[in-house]
């Protein structure tokens, strides 16, 4: 019997006084679904608890890091030995420092741990997979046009995310540069443009690269 129907079955017992033997069958199924609902709301307060303590834990180790030296080594040992916010703060920071350093392979190794901390916020791995596909595009010989457009795949999809429009104009890069697909690129950069949420730093880029392309496409 599921706890809805017990309700119901409970008032009908009252009107019809049957109360007493009412409770009398049914009394340990109602205090067991009363004990689990209480049991349930105290896990999940515990838990909720248990992560803003480790956020603050974490976030707190990395700020701490990033007044050491090297910083780098610092960022990414609280992002491997931590979870949630710290830890995705500290390896975006590890990260952007290596590709300032123009170590291209730490750079983009430190932003797939992000991409692939299940405790890293959405908004944070969003951010670390375009930075992880830029640099591929532009510094991983092995990428190919494909294999970085399906990574993107998941957060071109998402329109709700803030970084949704600059997925769909890093995807445009790949299709003109990795695929030689220009038509698809200016395609996507069109739809991009009659966008509501295009930023205006984005809209200028994307005027600009579709008129540089379909100057390609003129000349061709």
């Amino acid at each position: 019997m599921s706890g809805p129907d017990i309700l119901r079955e409970v008032e009908e017992s009252i009107r019809a006084e049957k109360a007493a033997k009412f409770w009398k069958d049914n009394g340990n199924v109602i205090l067991t679904i009363i004990a689990a609902i209480i049991l349930g709301t105290a896990a999940q307060a515990v838990w909720t608890s248990y992560k803003n303590s480790k956020n603050e834990a974490s976030t707190s180790q990395f700020y701490d890091a990033l007044k050491k030296e090297p910083a780098i080594e610092s960022l990414q040992k609280v992002a491997k030995d931590n979870s949630g916010t710290g830890s995705a703060l500290a390896g975006l920071n590890a990260a952007a420092m290596a590709a300032d350093k123009e170590d291209w392979a730490t750079a983009i190794s430190l932003y797939k741990a992000v991409v692939d901390n299940d405790s890293s916020a959405k908004t944070y791995k969003d951010i670390a997979l375009l930075q992880m596909v830029s640099l591929q595009m532009d510094h991983d010989e092995k990428a190919n046009g494909e294999t970085l457009l399906a990574s993107l795949t998941p957060l071109i999809a998402d329109k709700a995310s803030p970084w949704n429009s600059r997925a769909v104009f890093t995807g445009a890069l790949i299709k003109a540069h990795k695929n030689n697909d220009l038509k698809s690129a200016v395609a996507d950069l069109e739809s991009l443009k009659a966008s509501p949420k295009l930023a205006p730093s984005l809209e200028e880029q994307v005027n600009a690269l579709i008129e540089v392309y379909k100057i390609k496409l003129g000349s061709k």
